[in-house]
């Protein structure tokens, strides 16, 4: 079986390139890195290292297993520091994560409501992606995240504040940007920026076409809708975004119209279940309802559920 030792080891010499550096980085003999590396290896069954050079190459198979294991090492540094920040009295920072739609203009909004009902806190906004939310909030990353999309969790409390509709980005010399809305129907055809349909934008967008019965006409397809508005400027076609991320449109050749009779998506404040009671959750609960009523989004934060 694989120890956090081994794989922290194997993480050190991957970055430092060798074992002196290995050892230096963690503060143990470098004996004890190599025979860590060599355990580690006997485990695997495969070598990890080509030993020719000065350096340590890594082999392709020790690359993929850094890719792998780098989150949830760095994720135990983390947790590793805030426990001392705890002991050492020191765990002031509130850290909220993000969905990248939510980074635009709602979340830095919402941190600077926070900042003014308790200054001296220190904050720090992660941007995450969807499969990052649990364990940002299970490995006690960060006190709460705030997404457009659900989280299947028993042991996550959700908090419904609002709700978005979605929008579609076009040129502002394009034919559509004289109307002041467009349906589904008037994008058929036209070349689209798409998204991966692994995403929240691309499950509901690929849903949106499915049941118009549509076959949409992908020009490029990307992951992040935050990135759209780069790739339209390179004339890729148009793009569909939520209102949230819509906001970080700020290029004046580019028009956002409202897509009518589409799904909305909600807007959820999520925390684990045993500190949704926290002062701080209510506070950053709070300044994230203020802070939709500012951007001109509904309320429908209903402190009864």
């Amino acid at each position: 079986m694989l120890s956090f030792r081994q794989l922290e080891v194997f993480r050190a010499v991957i970055l430092t390139g060798s074992i002196s550096g290995a050892a230096h980085q963690l503060g143990i003999a470098q004996p004890t890195v190599t025979n860590t590396l060599r355990r580690l290896e006997d485990v695997l069954g495969t070598p990890l290292f080509d030993r020719s050079g000065a350096r340590l190459k890594p082999t392709a198979t020790a690359r993929q297993i850094f890719e792998v294991a780098s989150p949830t090492l760095n994720a135990f540094e983390q947790l590793s520091d805030t426990v001392m920040e705890v002991v050492r009295g020191q765990h002031t920072t509130f850290r909220m994560g993000v969905s990248p739609s939510v980074s635009q203009a709602l979340a830095p909004r919402t941190l600077a409501l926070f900042a003014k009902s308790r200054p001296g806190t220190k904050l720090r906004m992660d941007t995450l992606s969807m499969k990052q939310n649990r364990d940002y909030l299970w490995l006690a990353e960060g006190n709460c995240t705030v997404t457009i999309f659900p989280l299947d969790d028993p042991g996550v409390r959700s908090f419904h504040v609002s709700s978005i509709g979605m929008v579609a980005v076009v040129p502002s010399d394009h034919p559509l940007a004289v109307q002041d809305s467009v349906s589904i129907h008037d994008l058929d055809g036209e070349p689209l920026v798409f998204f991966h349909p692994n995403t929240p934008h691309g499950k509901l967008v690929h849903r949106i076409f499915d049941e118009a019965r549509i076959k949409p006409n992908i020009a490029i397809e990307t992951r992040f809708a935050e990135t759209a508005p780069h790739l339209m400027r390179e004339g890729f076609g148009i793009a569909l975004q939520d209102e949230l991320t819509s906001l970080g449109v700020l290029n004046p050749r580019l028009k956002v119209l409202p897509l009518i009779e589409t799904p909305r998506q909600p807007v959820l404040l999520h925390c684990r279940a045993d500190t949704a009671g926290e002062p701080d959750i209510a506070l950053a609960l709070s300044c994230l309802v203020q802070a939709i009523r500012e951007l001109g989004f509904p309320d429908e934060y209903d402190p009864a559920t």
